[in-house]
């Protein structure tokens, strides 16, 4: 069991680098798209990148499809893009909190979408 968790945890974090690069390219254009960028907006604008990235994660990862996108939210955003790489070390904090819970929030509600639709079609 833990060996299985070792290996997977691995995936994530290697996932949450490329991770990074889609968020932050998200985050980008939401801001520019924007003529007066409030925080509220670029959540929401960021939040439909989250919702298809717990899409991905949903699919592939059957077992910890939740704590999967908490890793990946964390090593992404406050791993690599804060303390190894300096992407996101510009950006408030508050933003950089909600960018953190969005990914697993997103997932969650894929994941009951998905159980939903399944439930329906039975």
């Amino acid at each position: 069991m833990a060996q299985n968790v070792v290996k997977h945890c691995s995936l994530w974090i290697v996932f949450s680098f490329f991770y990074l690069s889609g968020l932050q390219m998200a985050v980008i254009m939401s801001i520019d798209g924007q003529s007066e960028p409030t925080l509220w907006q670029t959540l929401l604008y960021t939040f439909f990148y989250n919702a298809l990235i717990g899409h991905l994660v949903t699919k592939y990862e059957k077992l910890w499809p939740f704590l999967a996108s908490i890793v990946i939210s964390l090593f992404g955003i406050v791993g690599f893009g804060v303390f190894f790489g300096d992407k996101l070390a510009g950006y408030s904090n508050e933003l950089l909190i909600g960018l953190v819970l969005s990914l697993p929030f997103a997932t969650f509600l894929v994941k009951e979408l998905k159980s939903r639709h399944q439930e329906q079609q039975s």
